[in-house]
């Protein structure tokens, strides 16, 4: 019989545990009575009105749904300009860098990663031997990594840069 007692208040004492490991003791709240009123009332400030969680809802759905039309307009406005197909035997193109007045020949695809071989004047041309199948987005350009053959180097350029 003692046994079952224990087993019974040990699952309440792991309880009473935790409680107190996490919240400190307990405090019991009793009822208290209203304060007196007093004699002069304060000005209490008038709460804005709140939105309902509805109203919420049909704000949000209206932005969504002009963002949405504002990308269908921008699809439909830009012009989708397929990119250069490269011959097996290279494809000639010109450095179109007018910022910095060149354009890097690097050894890896990547400007982080690949470090620079060489500085291609702005206005040079350069033999593009082969690109990679996807575009990104560098320095505000879109273009794809290309392997570049250049003055008898050969590494990787940005074709952002390049005219073709």
């Amino acid at each position: 019989m003692r046994r079952n007692t224990i087993s019974s208040l040990l699952p309440l004492g792991i309880l009473l545990a935790v409680g107190l490991a996490c919240n400190g003791l307990p405090t019991i709240q009793t009822q208290q009575s209203a304060p007196p009123p007093a004699a002069t009332p304060a000005p209490q400030a008038t709460a804005a009105p709140q939105a309902t969680p509805d109203q919420d809802n049909a704000i949000l759905l209206q932005k969504l749904a002009e963002l949405e039309k504002k990308i269908d307009d921008q699809k439909k406005a830009g012009k989708t300009v397929a990119p250069p197909v490269i011959n097996s035997r290279g494809t000639t193109a010109w450095v179109n860098s007018p910022g910095d007045g060149f354009l890097a020949l690097r050894s890896d695809p990547n400007s982080n990663i690949g470090y620079r071989i060489l500085q291609i004047p702005h206005g040079a041309n350069v033999r593009v031997l082969s690109c990679q199948g996807y575009s990104q987005n560098i320095g505000g350009r879109t273009g794809r990594w290309c392997r570049v053959s250049y003055g008898g180097t050969t590494g990787w350029a940005f074709d952002g840069w390049l005219v073709y």
